[in-house]
């Protein structure tokens, strides 16, 4: 889109355009030191928000050790970025700082006059943790400011659930519009993506080993509350995942995007939902749907298909458990042959019987 906010580097030959679009003052000597010392700080670094090649605003992002859990964030808007501009720019910085870099914690000072800044900070998800006393140098002396923060379970944008099932928990990730990963995991098995981590660690859900905890006392059910600070489709996936773990749901209304995947695997991905509740395809059932019923074209994907079943990133939902091999088999899976047998034997138990609310 041509009015996507870009994040990237600063470099030392926008200088002159920084002096111009008052983000920096100064001689142009002057500033390309600043950028220099930005540029190679340690502990931080400098960044530039640019939309249709002008820039709008410079993010200064200090970390204060190397174990990156937290990072401060200095906002400097050029004059004409009106509120959604400002707003458009904080939210791809928390993107960034959440899903790119992992932090697990974000903050930034807002002194109490700058009530518009307030206002998007609050508006993006922003807590008020605390008042700072004489934390900002003005003409006449100092004034206090407000430390806002976020953790990274509370990035409204894009998060994670986990929903408890009898072998483990189905990890979850989406936003307001779409979810585009399930994953299942074994109970105690260690989570590999670092949001992920910092996440269920932040909720309590690792054990002493940092793998994923049973759910013997329900700590992965959620109320109504805690669904509310979730992103939509995300919030309704979880409801609708818990129904289907609790016989309670054999179909699913969950917004689905695949954000990985080639051409052929997403036909794959989305000729499997054509695979009935209770029921079972072969790969090469599978490869027919894609050839229109050509055995011999069939035959030379079938390989092509199993390998696109074992990198579905959105399990269950998608129901790649449900293909099994041309003899009965129950073969490949990625999360254990053992978990795809529980689907299976789960769907064909409720499948003859009554579901309590039944979605076809």
């Amino acid at each position: 889109m041509a009015d996507k906010i870009i994040l990237r580097k600063i470099l030392i030959s926008d200088s002159s355009e920084l002096r111009k679009r008052g983000l920096m003052e100064g001689t142009i000597k002057l500033i390309e030191d600043d950028i220099r010392a930005l540029g190679t700080g340690s502990q931080g670094e400098a960044m530039l928000a640019v939309k249709e090649d002008v820039i709008y605003a410079l993010i200064k992002l200090f970390r204060p050790d190397r174990k990156k859990c937290r990072a401060h964030i200095d906002f400097v808007f050029t004059a004409d970025a009106n509120a959604d501009t400002q707003s458009g720019i904080v939210d791809e910085v928390l993107r960034y700082c959440f899903l790119e870099e992992y932090y697990h914690k974000v903050t930034v000072i807002c002194n109490h006059g700058n009530e518009g800044l307030e206002r998007i900070l609050m508006g993006a998800g922003f807590n008020q943790e605390a008042v700072l006393r004489d934390e900002v140098r003005t003409k006449d002396g100092f004034e206090d400011a407000g430390l806002y923060a976020m953790l990274s379970y509370e990035y409204p944008k894009y998060n994670v659930c986990f929903v408890p099932f009898e072998r483990g928990v189905a990890v979850v990730t989406g936003g307001d519009d779409y979810i585009d990963s399930v994953r299942l995991f074994h109970y105690g098995q260690q989570l590999e993506d670092p949001f992920e981590k910092n996440v269920a660690a932040s909720l309590g859900y690792l054990d002493s080993n940092l793998g994923l905890m049973r759910n013997d006392d329900g700590i992965y059910n959620m109320d109504a509350e805690q669904l509310k600070a979730l992103p939509n489709e995300l919030a309704e996936a979880y409801v609708e995942l818990k129904e289907y773990f609790d016989s309670n749901r054999a179909g699913f209304n969950i917004n689905v995007r695949f954000t990985v995947g080639t051409p052929f695997q997403k036909k794959v991905w989305n000729a499997l939902n054509s695979i009935p509740y209770g029921g079972t395809a072969s790969y090469e059932d599978i490869a027919l749907k894609l050839t229109d019923g050509k055995l011999s074209e069939a035959r030379k994907i079938t390989r092509a298909v199993g390998s696109a079943c074992s990198d579905n990133p959105v399990a269950v939902i998608v129901p790649c458990h449900r293909v099994i091999g041309k003899d009965g088999s129950i073969v490949g899976y990625s999360a254990g042959i053992d978990i795809k047998d529980y689907l299976l034997l789960h769907e064909s138990f409720t499948a003859v019987t009554p579901l309590i609310s039944k979605e076809v």
